[in-house]
């Protein structure tokens, strides 16, 4: 199709959907607004787009979302008509399209070490051809609670030292958050295990401890690019951690990932890709799920019934994830680590966040006050985050004076943080404060947020 042509793909997405351009276009501006963008079309803008024009990327993938869950099923970015046509062949189509996952891994770390590339990369909305699944053998037996790296046939010293690092930037995710020391990890993964990952000069493919390794690291690199705000990219890094474990065949870690892909989702309001993904999680894991992975997939499958609505389905699954749970005691001899323990602080804060959806406030208190009993003092992003949606969860409930309490203990860990998302915590609860702003000591509590996250707004990419 011609730039100037009009764009007859578009219209006929407008006549099944049943939109007018203006609600296409107010539908686009509230979607972007879950990436942090902030747009401003209006019915003009879609016209020109009937007309021919494209607008730029990340435009063209948010109007093919939000067809997408208008329609109830998947609508690829050609269908919309708004594609460039001098998309293929970018350098940031290389990095996305690459079939070699050698090649993709060292091109996204390089990327994402680059911010004028980091930002091109997050403007890549996932596209229907990345959210499809591959197809499992069947499970021949039980995958064990092991550490990463450890299997027959591995080098001991490699593994360790590959354990370690999974072990050493988890760690650091969970103090600071994602966008501190995030780049440290794309260059451990792009300097030293990308090169393990090539294929030996005898066809021989990598170890798959090493790959299951790497696809813990990418999961982190993930989780990371996400919380500093670039949730495209984190899909993206995630995707390939998906690649690493299917081909480890570790159902475990590729389950987990599975999950952690679908609560982002969720975040961002795409139930459609939430509730497939948290399903598709539990399918896979279903023959080999040790007890702490069990746990941490039906607390994700609650949490996504939870918010679609779905009572009675939703605290089935949160019965299923605290057998789970109690479950895990017989599992003593379980490595502690970041993929195979469900700690839980984890475990209460997913609770509360199912009972909170599901309009039970007081248990969402108790329970998300027993996931700050059990949290460890230095994990200061969870604790920012469980402590304000304690604060907004009291808050409506009438108790001012502790959800201000609540602020005061967060204000202790904000400023150890370097995360797009708690500092979008501070402002949702600054909002939240809005009613009591004639109150003094609300006034100075909604102050002092302002005041901390003047100066971290801009920090986190």
């Amino acid at each position: 199709m011609s730039p100037r042509s009009p764009n007859r793909q578009l219209a006929a997405l407008l006549a099944e959907s049943g939109w007018s351009a203006g609600e296409l276009a107010r539908a686009v501006n509230a979607l972007g607004t879950k990436y942090g963008l902030r747009l401003r079309y209006d019915r003009t803008a879609v016209a020109h787009w009937l007309e021919g024009s494209r607008p730029r990327p990340p435009v063209p993938g948010l109007v093919a979302q939000v067809f997408g869950r208008r329609l109830g099923r998947a609508v690829p970015l050609g269908e919309t008509g708004l594609e460039s046509t001098t998309a293929a062949g970018t350098s940031t189509d290389a990095v996305l399209r690459t079939g070699d996952l050698v090649e993709r891994l060292s091109a996204l770390c390089d990327a994402d070490a680059d911010p004028a590339r980091r930002l091109a990369l997050n403007q890549e909305m996932l596209t229907a051809v990345d959210s499809r699944l591959p197809a499992w053998a069947p499970a021949t037996g039980p995958q064990t609670d092991r550490p990463v790296g450890v299997a027959q046939g591995g080098t001991p010293y490699a593994d360790a030292r590959l354990a370690d690092m999974v072990t050493v930037f988890a760690d650091l995710a969970e103090k600071y958050g994602g966008a501190h020391a995030r780049s440290a990890l794309g260059a451990y993964i792009a300097d030293d295990v990308t090169p393990r990952l090539v294929p030996a000069p005898d066809g021989e493919a990598a170890d798959p401890t090493v790959l299951t390794g790497s696809a813990c690291l990418m999961h982190l690199l993930g989780t990371m690019a996400a919380d500093a705000g670039l949730p495209n990219l984190g899909y993206h890094c995630y995707r390939s951690a998906l690649d690493l474990a299917h081909r480890a065949d570790d159902r475990n870690i590729y389950a987990i990932t599975l999950r952690t892909m679908a609560v982002l989702a969720l975040r961002r309001d795409d139930m459609a890709r939430a509730r497939q993904w948290t399903q598709a999680a539990l399918e896979v894991a279903a023959p080999t799920a040790t007890s702490h992975v069990r746990c941490y997939l039906h607390a994700g499958r609650a949490v996504v019934r939870a918010a679609a609505g779905e009572r009675n389905a939703a605290l089935a699954d949160l019965l299923a994830a605290e057998r789970s749970h109690e479950a895990e005691s017989d599992a003593v001899a379980a490595p502690l680590g970041p993929f195979t323990r469900y700690p839980p602080a984890g475990f209460q804060y997913q609770r509360g966040e199912v009972l909170l959806s599901l309009g039970d406030r007081a248990e969402a208190v108790a329970a998300f006050r027993e996931s700050l009993a059990v949290r460890p003092p230095a994990h200061h992003i969870a604790l920012v985050l469980t402590h304000a949606r304690l604060a907004e969860t009291l808050l409506a409930l009438g108790e001012l004076e502790a959800a201000l309490d609540q602020c005061r203990q967060l204000f202790v860990h904000y400023p150890h943080t370097a995360s797009r998302r708690t500092t979008a915590a501070l402002t949702t609860v600054r909002r939240s404060l809005a009613p009591y702003r004639r109150h003094p000591q609300a006034r100075e509590v909604r102050g002092h947020i302002v005041h901390l996250t003047r100066h971290t707004s801009a920090a986190a990419l």
